[in-house]
């Protein structure tokens, strides 16, 4: 049986008032004896995805879009990203290179989460105009035209954080998230809804979940060296 497989009960959770990624300065040190916290993101509302009409370049973009705001797969949320919200020391982290790609006037991925000071890829697969403006905590960090199909521009994520993408070359449709992190312990959910955080130092923490329609909740989990904690957040 996979570890994945076992039902396990909803946890209670609190709705936050705000999400910063972490709190204080985050600390790279040597793991021992890490343990893991794993589990699911599910959903069981009402899930339709509303067909967004498409108003510019219909040749590139089609004529309607699916939205990406809610995506459930038998009460299992995607792009939900998890966290441990006050996490201050742990493993060092791998920057990584993200992209985040203009395909058929669709940002993807629609929801992503990457490592403070890590280079970001924009890159548009479209032979038409689009704008990216990207912007956190109401601060625009990047405002840039992208006309040419191929074309790539790179920016680092210098601060920790929520960053809201959107089109503003007429594709009012095009929506991305992009979550930045001082510290490697999150994950964003697949269309299982699962999520793991591994090499945990043993402790107590805020675990967090944030979705951009359902908002942000939260729960304590107590790590015990070497062992496993399983949560399940319900929307």
């Amino acid at each position: 049986m996979s570890r994945y497989s076992r039902t396990f009960a909803a946890i209670p959770v609190v709705l936050l008032l705000s999400t910063p990624a972490s709190a204080g300065r985050y600390v790279a040190t040597t793991v021992s004896n890490g343990g893991s916290v794993r589990g699911t993101v599910q959903f069981h509302g009402s899930a339709h995805r509303k067909r967004i009409k498409v108003t510019k370049n219909p040749a590139t973009c089609g004529r309607t879009k699916l939205s990406e705001a809610l995506i459930v797969h038998g009460h299992r949320l995607a792009n939900a990203v998890v966290y441990l919200k006050d996490i201050t020391r742990g493993k060092k982290g791998k920057r990584t290179q993200p992209v985040l790609d203009q395909h058929k006037c669709v940002y993807v991925p629609h929801v992503q989460a990457a490592l403070k000071r890590s280079k970001l890829r924009l890159h548009s697969s479209d032979d038409v105009l689009h704008n990216v403006n990207g912007s956190q905590n109401g601060r625009v960090l990047f405002n840039v035209a992208m006309p040419m199909k191929g074309q790539t521009i790179r920016r680092k994520l210098r601060k920790a954080g929520l960053i809201r993408v959107k089109c503003d070359a007429g594709h009012t449709w095009m929506r991305a998230y992009i979550w930045v992190f001082p510290h490697p312990y999150f994950a964003v959910t697949g269309s299982d809804g699962r999520f793991e955080l591994t090499d945990v130092p043993a402790g107590t923490y805020t675990l967090a979940v944030w979705h951009e329609k359902l908002g942000t909740r939260s729960t304590r989990v107590t790590v015990a060296a070497g062992g496993s904690v399983t949560k399940t957040f319900r929307y």
